[in-house]
């Protein structure tokens, strides 16, 4: 993290830049995280600050040319002396972590959502097309494998739907130590989608692979709840190492 608040008398001013910024060229707000300049350790410096759009200084300096989610814009910012009232500090000075921690453990549940969503659509219409699709005079659906094929994607779809009703219930309800599960749903959703969207591609065929049918543009879509909030590896590995005895 690059990304520096130096305070000067009521105010804080910024230097840095950041990247992979959903919708950031049409933001009115920015949640900024960097380092407190005065706070000489690097995880204890983290802090965060609100800055608005048109602040001077503040830049939109490229934007991705993603293979999916291309509905939203991915783009790089730039911050030079962006200069912001001290006011806009939220908590106090190395409370970064503390803020990020809480804020993850409710915005993966909220990938997890989104990567079901799109697993859904995927399921539907892949049942959909196979249930008019014909081969050697027969709908594809009424063929055994197929039906192996739409019992796993249905049956782990349902689990995985309702273990995310679980963990939102849990952060509904106030409970703060959510982590593990916030970890467990957003990668499991997120591996699910990506091969419901994969099996979906398959089950249309040919016409899968065109841009007439929208499965191509849901597995495209569905490979970056894989990687952001936190890559599905390193969730693992979160998952993995809260076993361990202490």
């Amino acid at each position: 993290m690059k990304t520096r608040f130096t305070p000067d008398g009521d105010d804080i001013v910024i230097n840095g830049g950041k990247t992979f910024i959903s919708t950031g060229d049409h933001a009115d707000l920015f949640v900024l995280f960097g380092k407190w300049s005065e706070i000489e350790n690097d995880k204890a410096a983290i802090s965060v600050v609100l800055v608005e759009k048109g602040a001077a200084g503040l830049s939109v300096t490229g934007k991705e040319d993603k293979m999916g989610q291309r509905a939203a814009s991915t783009v790089s910012l730039s911050f030079d002396d962006v200069r912001i009232p001290r006011e806009n500090l939220l908590c106090e000075p190395g409370d970064g972590l503390k803020i990020l921690f809480s804020a993850l453990n409710k915005s993966r549940p909220s990938i997890a959502a989104h990567a079901l969503g799109i697993a859904r659509a995927a399921f539907e219409d892949a049942v959909a097309y196979i249930n008019q699709r014909k081969q050697s005079g027969r709908n594809i659906i009424e063929f055994q494998g197929i039906q192996f094929m739409l019992a796993d994607m249905a049956t782990d779809l349902a689990l995985c739907e309702s273990w995310l009703w679980q963990v939102g219930a849990m952060i509904d309800r106030g409970e703060e130590d959510v982590g593990i599960e916030a970890s467990m749903v957003k990668m499991r959703a997120s591996d699910l989608a990506m091969r419901i969207t994969e099996e979906a591609v398959q089950l249309h065929g040919g016409y899968g692979y065109c841009k007439d049918y929208a499965v191509e543009r849901y597995m495209r879509d569905a490979k970056i709840t894989q990687i952001y909030e936190g890559t599905n590896q390193v969730h693992r590995q979160l998952i993995g190492r809260s076993f361990i005895e202490r």
